[in-house]
């Protein structure tokens, strides 16, 4: 059995080779067929390619083995930009899959519990609904990039487009190796339909997306009673029938059963200075018999060993001031000036620092407490409504990308490999003795430009120099802007939380009712939207950041040309010394850490504001009435400061290094070209029928006339470097 692996590994990888036959039928038509003749893109990938001394054999160990299957099953076409687009197609069918399955299990499974996904302890609903929003964000990191890549395909011009339009007399210029809005005008209306579609249904996939899933907690009403140790140890409640029905009787029989479990002072504090109540309910705090008067002369109940009375009401969590003082009965022992009066909230602290000896409650000690616990109703829910929109829209973008890949004939020039191998074939006419033309006359001149020998300047150019200020200016204000607008918000949550709140006792991402705001008769969907508008802009924000590196990085691979020899790294399937794209332009070590900082920052974002519902419970555990409903309870927009707080800190951090990223500095010795296609033309003027496409190249001067003028531009033959002060045609 082992020794028939290799053998079947073998036959399969012999598969996707030449047969021996087409090898000597391709020998016959390389002698016999100039090279500049066959139009068939996939017969010259079978012609084999002559060595030049700077080359080398590692084209065909260079193919993935994923890439091998794509040509074995589809065509050779898929291992250029295709494979990517396909690529992105399978992964973003794969999440349509789980989002449909997932809908639709989900769907059957809260159908007749008003959306209700999960009910059961508050912490384990915590991380469920944050695992969730972590996948959730990773989904749609996965369905933004693939977005993002195709629409750059859609964007990018042919090779007949870039002739047209520099063809016009006005000095018209197109973008190669960048997301571009300037070709929009010059591309087919069918690859414009297909950007504009792919733009548009990111537009509700981001407003929605997190809305899908949100947790909503529980807080029950209680009542607290202050009594004496003879309570517990009477052989019938005294009294109860009389004082406080039937609330203290039911204490009573739990509190000689076993039902309450007892609390050290400092315990019990903890417990119920909360102000979402969750997993506790009534209360008895018990002291001696001598810290209290006989029961006969009990003025809160005659006849009875229950000394005080206070009540918790759950729905106070939805108003802010009466949030605060929901467990005031806490700090009734406590008293303060009325110039200077604090909430129990606010109390709590100091009262922490003093100590429990003894604490007080209506001026009676506490040396014990009995607490009833209570079963935690925290729910996960699921919105159908949304999770149908999104699983929709989902599909939709699968669709546009398979089409991109098997219905798109162009052949656009995405990369600066594609349009140098395109020039370095067929020279542009219009550019012709124009080999120090750089991005700055280009931007200079827009009524045209004048060919003739021309001075080089040795100039140092930067990060930024490659791209235009329009886009530099655009992505650092929409930043700034989302900055700004987030700690503006940070300041007014900060401003608006109640006197004595400090943002070190809110949680990361936690419900609170002292950071929600209520939105009078807002439907779920409305609250949605709303919630996810940072989303949406944050999507813009990646899109402009990873077009601006996609700027630099491409004008970074531009220069090296200036002092190494290599191949072109192209988007369609390589011949020669060719060499496969990145991630379209960006190389991985880029594309890759720009996608988590994306995924990071939307999680951040989800975190900082968010849905929140909050259901009531009675002293009994029953629902409250009209409150608990999935559509009447309690909803509103929550936000965390401490998560807000990260997001500004990851945002300002990300601001900076892209202004860093900006000033450093390109190698010396060449013009830059940034995207332009008029400066890219005009390098790829070669001599000598040089066949530099297909080899490995590089920028430098190639000839000098009799007039000691030079011609510089990419080839593969030997070239000299540029000097500064001389004459270049």
């Amino acid at each position: 059995m082992l020794k028939v692996i290799p053998d079947i590994a073998k036959r399969w990888l012999n598969t996707c080779t030449v047969p021996q036959k087409q090898k000597k039928r391709t020998e016959i038509i390389e002698m016999q067929t100039p090279l500049v003749a066959i139009r068939d893109k996939s017969l010259i990938s079978t012609i084999p390619s002559r060595q030049s001394p700077h080359s080398s054999s590692k084209n065909s160990a260079e193919r993935s083995l994923p890439k091998r299957l794509v040509e074995r099953c589809f065509d050779s076409k898929f291992l250029g930009w295709r494979f990517g687009a396909l690529n992105f197609a399978i992964w973003t069918t794969v999440v349509f899959l789980v989002n449909f399955i997932i809908t639709v299990w989900s769907t059957i499974a809260t159908h007749k519990k008003n959306g209700v996904l999960f009910e059961g302890d508050c912490e384990r609903v915590a991380r469920l609904n944050s695992g969730l929003h972590v996948l959730i964000n990773i989904l749609s990191t996965i369905i933004l990039s693939g977005s993002n890549y195709c629409m750059q395909v859609c964007s990018a011009p042919t090779r007949e487009d870039i002739d047209a339009a520099h063809s016009l007399a006005n000095g018209t210029w197109l973008d190669i190796g960048v997301p571009s809005l300037r070709n929009l005008r010059h591309i087919s209306w069918r690859r414009v339909s297909l950007w504009c579609l792919m733009g548009l249904s990111s537009l509700p996939l981001h407003l929605l997306y997190n809305s899908v899933i949100f947790a909503s907690t529980s807080s029950n009403n209680y009542v607290v009673f202050s009594v004496s140790q003879s309570f517990i140890n009477d052989t019938k409640c005294l009294n109860c029938d009389k004082s406080y029905p039937p609330m203290a009787q039911m204490l009573w029989d739990k509190a000689n059963t076993g039902q309450l479990q007892r609390l050290h002072p400092t315990d019990c504090f903890n417990n119920y200075a909360q102000i979402i109540q969750s997993d506790r309910r009534n209360l008895l705090l018990v002291a001696g018999d001598s810290n209290f008067p006989p029961p006969e002369n009990n003025t809160s109940g005659r006849g009875s060993r229950v000394y005080s009375y206070n009540r918790f009401e759950a729905e106070s969590a939805s108003n802010i001031e009466m949030s605060t003082e929901a467990y005031e009965w806490m700090c009734s022992g406590y008293t303060t000036s009325t110039d200077d009066y604090r909430s129990c909230s606010a109390l709590t602290g100091d009262i922490k620092r003093q100590g429990f000896d003894p604490w007080r409650v209506d001026y009676f000690p506490v040396e014990y407490c009995l607490s009833e616990q209570a079963e935690p109703h925290c729910k996960l829910y699921f919105e159908p409504g949304i999770a149908i929109v999104v699983t929709v829209l989902n599909l939709v973008k699968a669709a546009l990308m398979f089409f991109i890949a098997f219905r798109v004939y162009d052949d656009p020039l995405i990369t600066i490999g594609d349009a140098l191998a395109s020039f370095l074939n067929k020279p542009d006419p219009t550019t012709t003795k124009m080999c120090l033309l750089s991005k700055q006359d280009v931007k200079r001149n827009q009524d045209g430009y004048t060919a003739g020998p021309r001075q080089y300047v040795d100039r140092q150019y930067r990060w930024k120099d490659a791209t235009s200020k329009t886009r530099r200016t655009v992505t650092l204000v929409i930043c700034l802007i989302m900055l700004g607008v987030v700690a503006c918000f940070l300041g007014l949550g900060v401003a608006f939380l109640p006197a004595g709140t400090a943002i070190a006792q809110l949680s990361f991402g936690g419900v609170d009712p002292r950071t929600c705001l209520t939105l009078d008769n807002s439907s779920m969907v409305a609250l949605a939207l709303i919630a996810n508008t940072p989303q949406l802009m944050l999507s813009f924000i990646y899109f402009s950041i990873n077009s601006l590196f996609t700027g630099m990085l491409s004008a970074y691979e531009w220069m090296s040309y200036a002092h190494k020899r290599k191949g072109l790294r192209v988007s369609d399937s390589p011949t020669g010394e060719q060499r496969s794209t990145y991630f379209l332009q960006l190389p991985y070590r880029f594309s890759i850490p720009l996608i988590t900082l994306s995924g990071t920052l939307h999680w951040l974002v989800s975190q900082s504001i968010f849905l929140v519902a909050i259901d009531y419970y009675d002293e009994n555990g029953h629902p409250i009435p009209s409150k608990i409903d999935h559509e009447s309870g309690f909803r509103a927009l929550g936000y965390s400061p401490i998560a807000i707080i990260g997001l500004i800190v990851l945002g300002s951090v990300t601001v900076a290094s892209i202004v860093g990223f900006g000033f450093l500095p390109y190698k010396r010795g060449m013009t830059l070209a940034g995207s332009c296609s008029t400066v890219i033309s005009a390098a790829c003027h070669t001599v000598d029928e040089d066949r530099a496409a297909e080899l490995r190249v590089q920028w430098g001067v190639v000839s000098i006339d009799s007039d000691g003028i030079g011609h510089y531009t990419f080839s593969s033959k030997e070239v000299k470097t540029v000097s500064e002060g001389e004459i270049y045609h």
